[in-house]
């Protein structure tokens, strides 16, 4: 099998790649901006279709997420959760920021994921107006049943910021639902950080 290395990719600067459906995602942090360059620069394999690594706006951390072909081309998974897109929906507007929400739940199970996404979409539905400068949520849950991750796009990391100030929002939306949304039995954990791009390969 020939190599697909960042290499032969085509690389750029800033770039916002879109979560699709089909394909397998692979999600991790990096305690700084250096380890996931240097992730970037070492990734392979000839079903990955894009790698993007992105540092933390407000923090020191750093992210990669990756979208390959399938589950059985990744290469040097080293314990990363592995995701598929379950639901997503896309705005207009050109990001600024992507702010990653994690999930994490108390045991496999996967109609437990796909349930709370679809409370938390219930629960947007309801709000009376859509959160300015949010642009996109692509929800996914992971393979092992025991995580949700939304990959979701803002025009800046101000608006996110402007949006869990709103009043009544409590931090994440001003509608009763979002109180089922935050009490969902089976959660255990979660987090909420904002990124920006640093560098994207993307195959031919």
């Amino acid at each position: 099998m020939t190599e697909q290395g960042i290499a032969k990719m085509t690389i750029h600067k800033g770039y916002w790649p879109t979560p699709a459906d089909g394909m397998v995602a692979v999600a991790r942090e990096w305690p700084s901006a250096e380890a996931a360059r240097a992730a970037f620069e070492k990734r392979e394999g000839e079903g990955l279709v894009s790698f993007t690594a992105y540092e933390g706006i407000d923090h020191d951390g750093a992210f990669t997420y990756e979208q390959w072909t399938s589950e059985d081309a990744i290469r040097n998974l080293d314990g990363a959760p592995v995701y598929h897109l379950y639901r997503g929906q896309r705005g207009e507007g050109v990001p600024g920021c992507l702010v990653v929400v994690s999930v994490e739940f108390e045991g496999p199970d996967e109609q437990r994921q796909r349930e709370w996404i679809d409370l938390v979409f219930t629960a947007m539905a309801s709000e009376p107006a859509r959160p300015e400068g949010g642009l996109s949520g692509y929800f996914h849950v992971s393979t092992d049943g025991t995580r949700v991750l939304n990959y979701a796009e803002w025009i800046s990391a101000e608006a996110h910021l402007a949006a869990l100030a709103a009043p009544g929002a409590d931090g994440i939306g001003t509608t009763d639902v979002w109180k089922k949304v935050q009490t969902f039995p089976g959660m255990s954990g979660g987090s909420v950080k904002r990124y920006r791009p640093l560098v994207s390969a993307v195959a031919a």
